[in-house]
């Protein structure tokens, strides 16, 4: 069983939220001059992405993973208590040469209207076109790249589930705090851990 851990999202992971620490910084915008990281994870709930069962998961962007994953727990390390907050089934990375065809199918659903439209529900006003920080990885041609220059999704799924009501993994274990917490690490489950998440 593997683990990945997402980043801070209080819209249920459908749009960005502004409360990310740590993922793809905006020093400032033209508007508000209002600083905030986001991560490209936010979308995974999308309506769009969901119906292309398409996602962005920060640990297969750090590494070449060419294998099939049956099964990957979604986490989430806020206020210092660990959250089981999905899960992710029958999981492959997407290949370089698939990204122009991806964008295309995006662009038939408005993808980056959509988008501009998140990011002004958090104050940040630009145009999507003059959202440099975003539009460096939606013009990527990478999948495996640095924090701000992958592509904005990465993997292909069978079945990806948010719970309703995330699991509190630091009251059930708590040195699990301790266990999951970098973004770039796709974690193995140890065995007699695996019932955390059952």
């Amino acid at each position: 069983m593997k683990a990945s851990k997402l980043v801070n999202n209080d819209n249920n992971w459908l749009a960005v939220s502004g409360l990310a620490q740590t993922g793809i910084f905006v020093s400032s915008n033209s508007q508000n001059n209002k600083s905030y990281s986001f991560g490209l994870e936010e979308w995974n709930n999308s309506v769009i992405l969901r119906k292309q069962k398409l996602a962005y998961i920060d640990s297969f962007r750090s590494f070449p993973r060419e294998q099939y994953y049956e099964r990957i727990e979604l986490l989430n390390f806020i206020n210092g208590i660990l959250y089981h907050v999905g899960r992710l089934e029958n999981v492959k990375r997407i290949k370089c040469k698939e990204i122009p065809d991806i964008k295309t199918l995006l662009t038939t659903e408005n993808w980056l209207n959509q988008v501009e439209i998140d990011f002004h529900n958090i104050d940040d006003l630009r145009e999507i076109e003059n959202h440099q920080e975003y539009m460096k990885c939606w013009n990527s041609e990478e999948i495996v790249a640095p924090t701000n220059q992958g592509f904005i999704v990465n993997i292909r799924y069978d079945k990806l589930i948010f719970f309703e009501n995330p699991i509190n993994i630091t009251a059930l274990n708590a040195n699990s705090n301790n266990l999951w917490r970098r973004l770039a690490q796709l974690y193995e489950v140890s065995n007699d851990l695996e019932n955390l998440f059952n």
